[in-house]
């Protein structure tokens, strides 16, 4: 192929990658960008905006409930990790623990198979389970346990919690096949080695499984933090904050102020805040479990 053909054909392909870019600027890194000018600006929305230097984020320091939400959200991630990790990597060693190629099939279709349903379902089936006459007061009635029935959502001591633990037995398909992925990228001579040095059983899962398995580890943890950081569904959907400001968290405060009040400079600078905060925390992450792998 000649000098001319070849540049015929990366023009070629550059014109049909072309419009893919003009929507990724305009959809995504644009509105980014207004984010970012926005942050220093009174705007509601409607009005053109007023600069006014760092006067929004003065007033992040001194907001009680944004200092709510970030403890509530801080409880959420740590809590989210744990359960984004433990039962799916249980679950996975399980599996690849089963002689019967057949019967792992089986069994990680079943765990994968609920993909299927929509989040906001979940969500819905949730808030119907812990309702008073719910699902879980009446069969906690039923075994004998009726001095436990809660307002689960209506109490502000456990509601919080209530709706980070929706979704028992908390088994993520996706966080249950990338682990499984990476044990059984185990080679079989390691395997066979441990076996002759009597690591077998749980002392196996401790020095081969979970040390082979940081990469995926790391994946999970940052995926898991910077989704439960953006959550807004769940508090949203289930108690919009409630009761009182017991399951605020800081996207749902920045939704409020933005739409509800129409500060949108005001919710920008929070938008802003939580960007920067969820990159360090990304790197640090990074940094951490990259040394200890």
């Amino acid at each position: 192929m000649t000098g001319k053909a070849k540049l015929k054909t990366a023009l070629t392909g550059y014109a049909f990658i072309l419009p893919t870019f003009v929507f990724l600027i305009w959809f995504t890194y644009y509105p980014v960008y207004q984010a970012l000018i926005g942050a220093f600006t009174d705007w509601d929305g409607f009005n053109a905006p007023r600069y006014i230097g760092l006067d929004n984020f003065v007033r992040l320091m001194s907001d009680e409930v944004l200092r709510q939400s970030t403890i509530n959200a801080l409880i959420w991630v740590v809590l989210s990790i744990v359960l984004a990790v433990v039962p799916p990597f249980l679950v996975a060693e399980l599996i690849f623990q089963l002689k019967r190629e057949r019967a792992q099939y089986i069994y990680r279709t079943l765990f994968v198979l609920p993909i299927v349903i929509p989040g906001i379902v979940t969500i819905l089936l949730w808030r119907f389970l812990y309702q008073g006459e719910g699902a879980i007061n009446q069969l906690l009635e039923l075994i004998g346990l009726g001095s436990l029935q809660q307002l689960w959502l209506g109490d502000p001591n456990i509601a919080l919690y209530s709706i980070i633990l929706m979704g028992f037995p908390w088994i993520s398909a996706f966080n249950l096949l990338i682990f499984y992925s990476g044990l059984q990228n185990i080679s079989t001579e390691v395997l066979e080695a441990a076996k002759l040095e009597g690591a077998t059983g749980w002392k196996r899962v401790w020095r081969i499984d979970i040390p082979s398995s940081f990469p995926q580890l790391r994946l999970i943890i940052i995926l898991t933090l910077i989704g439960s950081l953006q959550n807004i569904v769940p508090p949203l959907i289930m108690t919009n904050g409630g009761p009182g400001y017991s399951t605020y968290v800081p996207i749902l405060h920045m939704y409020n102020v933005s739409t509800v009040n129409g500060e949108f400079g005001y919710g920008m600078s929070i938008a802003l805040v939580m960007f920067v905060v969820i990159l360090l925390l990304t790197l640090v992450n990074m940094k951490l479990v990259k040394s200890e792998s």
